[in-house]
Order: C-alpha cells, then structure tokens, then sequence
C-alpha cells in the first residue's frame, strides 16, 4: 500500500511541475517600447530661430514609461512630444530619444539640420527703380533742394541709406552718401570722370545696386543689431578709370607702394558730450584692397563681412596712396554695392 501511495505523490508532483511550465510558456514575452515616427521627421531642417517640434507615436507603453530627449548628452525633455525646442545656431544636430519600460530601453536619432536666417538685400523692384537718377550727375533726385530727402529702407531686413548731408545737404550726393543707381558703362579709359560717377563697369546678374561717395552709413534704423554676412563690391567707372590711368588730379595706382583701401567699420549711436548722438566706430575696422601695388579690383567681388559681428550700421570711408596736400586722397572715392546678406 505504501509503494502505490508513492508512486501517487510522484505523479502528482510531475503533473504539478508540468502544468507550472505550461504557464509559463503560455504567459507573453515583454516588448520593448515601439517608437513609431513618418521617415520624414527623422530628417529635419529648420531655419535658426524655429523650434523643432517632434510627436512621435508608442507601442508597448504604459503609465510607467520613461521618456528621455537629450543633446550631446544633456537632456532637454522628458515628455512623450518635444515641443517647440530651439537649437542654438545653425549646423547639423542629432535628437536622441529614449524610452524605457520594465522590458527595457528603445533608442531613435532625428537628424536635425538649422539654417542660418538669412535676407539678401538685392536692391531690384519698383521701389529701389524709382530712386534711380535720371542722369548721373546733377540729376533732380541727388542734387538740388530735394536731395534732402534722398533715403532708402529696405523692407525686408530694414536695412537704410542715404546722403549724409555732411555739410547741412545743399551740394547733394557730392557731401557723400549711398545712392541707388543701374547704369552700366565699361569704357573706364574716356569716362573716367564723376559726370559717370553712377555707373560700374559690369553688371552683376540683376539691375540695381548701391553706389557709395566719399564717407557713407548703412544701418538697421529700429535699433537692432544684425550680422552683416557678405556683400559684393566693385569699382565704379570712374573710379576704376582713374585707378587704372590717373587723369589731370589723381595718379594711376599702377607702381608698387600704390594702393586704395575700403575701410568698412561697425558703429554706434553714441552721445556726445552735448547729449547729442552721433555715429561712433567700434571694433577693428575691415579693410578692402580696391587697389595694391598695381593689382587692382576691376569686378564685382564677393566679400566677408561677418567678422564685424553683430552692428547696428556700417560706415565707409577710404584710404590711398595718393593724397592731396590737404591729407585726402586724391584718387575718387566711389565704390559699388549689390546683394547685401544679413543674418537674423
């Protein structure tokens, strides 16, 4: 009787252990996270200044799922959407999001490209056409009793010129100034001559652009500041005529030791001490070669202007070789502007 008792409690047990593991094998695996995004959010390009919004959907999550959005190893959320992060200057980033449950962690990479907020000032359309003289020299708009309100904005960037007035605005653009010109004329042998001071000897891809005499301003009139990127310059035709040839009051700037040089400052409205604000250069101030010991710049060139840093305008001025016994240059002091890149 014992032996079948026995025997009874090992079958027992066996049919215990088997149905234990019968459980178990029926009981599901837990899943690890499912972070369910369209192809297109992985890729992202933002311009600087957008924030990156990023709504993925889950699988396999509950209550107690961890989320985690970090870059470059800091964290900056910790909800299931990141919303409205602002990545700080322009390039290339990687969004790492993180999502844990009892069953492990679940990892996804978005690839986030900012672009720098860029606006060109490129001078075409009705508004800068109507501020074009009629002739280059003497003309209604730049001299005369209306060259007073002679001024310019750009819509876009806010970006302003104008005649400078130096001596109270009765002589015009010939007291200096940025005017707005589309005269193109390339014989700089027989033109060299201001009565052509509006005009370069090439186009530049599009109609308009700036012509600056003697010392002039551009600047941003709401009080921002702005990072000026890169502009293109070239000589005006008469300016490259004397440059290359001289006539009866300036030299050619063709020997060694010659040279003509932009200067381009950053400035500031600065008081004086009479309370009265005036434009004060700060900073080193960017230098130009128009002319160097004979090579000289004779089309439009694309320059860097981004180490001036942020500005709230810029003032040119200009310095030669050849001067006068009066300590100016004697060489014309014009040169042309087009297609002003301004970060935001």
């Amino acid at each position: 009787m014992k032996k079948y008792l026995l025997s009874f409690a090992v079958l027992a047990m066996s049919m215990a252990m088997f149905n234990s593991c019968s459980k178990d094998k029926d009981e599901p695996v837990p899943e690890l996270p499912a972070i369910i995004t369209e192809a297109a959010v992985e890729n992202i390009t933002i311009i600087d200044g957008e924030g990156v919004t990023i709504a993925p959907s889950y699988n396999f999550v509950d209550e107690k799922t961890t989320y985690e959005w970090s870059v470059n190893g800091k964290v900056i959320g910790t909800d299931p959407t990141l919303k409205d992060y602002k990545l700080e200057g322009d390039g290339e980033y990687t969004i790492v999001l993180r999502v844990t449950s009892a069953a492990g962690t679940s990892r996804k990479e978005f690839k986030v490209t900012v672009m720098e907020n860029l606006k060109t000032v490129d001078f075409e359309g009705s508004y800068w056409t109507k501020l074009i003289d009629s002739k280059q020299y003497n003309g209604p708009l730049l001299y005369g009793e209306n060259a007073k309100d002679y001024a310019w904005t750009d819509e876009a960037t806010q970006l302003s010129g104008g005649l400078t007035l130096a001596w109270g605005g009765e002589w015009g653009f010939a007291e200096g100034g940025t005017a707005i010109s589309n005269y193109i004329d390339n014989n700089t042998l027989e033109h060299a001559t201001y009565e052509y001071q509006l005009a370069v000897p090439e186009g530049n891809g599009s109609k308009n652009f700036a012509v600056v005499f003697c010392d002039a301003y551009i600047h941003f009139p709401d009080g921002q500041k702005h990072i000026i990127k890169s502009m293109d310059i070239c000589p005006t035709t008469y300016q490259l005529g004397v440059t290359k040839f001289g006539n009866e009051s300036a030299s050619a700037l063709t020997e060694k030791g010659s040279y003509l040089t932009l200067v381009v400052s950053a400035y500031e409205m600065i008081a004086n001490e009479d309370g009265e604000l005036e434009p004060i250069t700060v900073g080193t101030p960017l230098n130009i070669d128009l002319a160097r010991d004979g090579n000289i710049m004779e089309t439009w060139t694309k320059v860097d202007f981004s180490a001036l840093g942020e500005v709230y305008g810029l003032k040119f001025s200009m310095t030669g070789s050849d001067v006068s016994e009066w300590g100016g240059i004697n060489t014309p002091a014009y040169f042309a502007f087009d297609n002003v890149v301004v970060k935001f």
